[in-house]
């Protein structure tokens, strides 16, 4: 699985990740909180935080003892949750560890490990790509009066998002990255 995006949900404080099959059509919408949101958005960005976050501290530590997440499998569903397994190896020896879908996936990332959903999950759950529709703009209240290019408008939002992770900020650092995401595509359609 790869994941496709990471949204903002319309329930307060929840944020949706659509997860794809590698070579498929079929997905996985997994609801997780804002701050597993904004951790997988800071790993899948390759943003650089200043001091280590609680999976940077977990990474650490499994990597300083030699211990590697060699996959992790999203394993069931049950009443809107999904769980999943993490499979660590260590000296040839695999162990599996139950977890949460988002902590598991946040690993994931920072190991650099497959992520796979089981076919019962994907049979269960998944639904063809096809059905996600694209996104109206939210309405946004903010007018920029002072007209500039594209180009100055990124530099000066990258610059902003430079200081907002440099103060921990990841709230702001999130949207700042949100908004020159939407800038780019702009820009690389005219």
């Amino acid at each position: 699985m790869k994941i496709e995006s990471v949204k903002e949900s319309s329930n307060a404080k929840m944020y949706e990740m659509y997860l794809q099959e590698q070579e498929g059509e079929r997905m996985l919408n997994i609801s997780i909180g804002e701050q597993e949101a904004k951790r997988i958005i800071v790993l899948l960005d390759e943003i650089e935080t200043p001091r280590p976050l609680t999976h940077d501290l977990f990474f650490n530590v499994l990597s300083e003892y030699g211990i590697n997440i060699e996959e992790i499998i999203i394993t069931s569903f049950y009443e809107g949750v999904y769980a999943a397994s993490l499979i660590c190896v260590c000296n040839g020896e695999k162990k599996i560890f139950d977890a949460r879908s988002s902590d598991a996936i946040n690993m994931a990332l920072k190991f650099k490990s497959p992520i796979f959903a089981s076919e019962e999950i994907l049979d269960k759950v998944g639904f063809p790509s096809s059905e996600i529709l694209e996104e109206k703009m939210p309405y946004n209240d903010i007018k920029i009066i002072i007209e500039t290019t594209d180009d100055i408008k990124i530099d000066g939002l990258e610059k902003l998002l430079d200081i907002a992770v440099e103060q921990e900020d990841y709230d702001s650092a999130a949207e700042l990255r949100d908004e020159i995401d939407k800038l780019k595509k702009i820009k690389n359609k005219e």
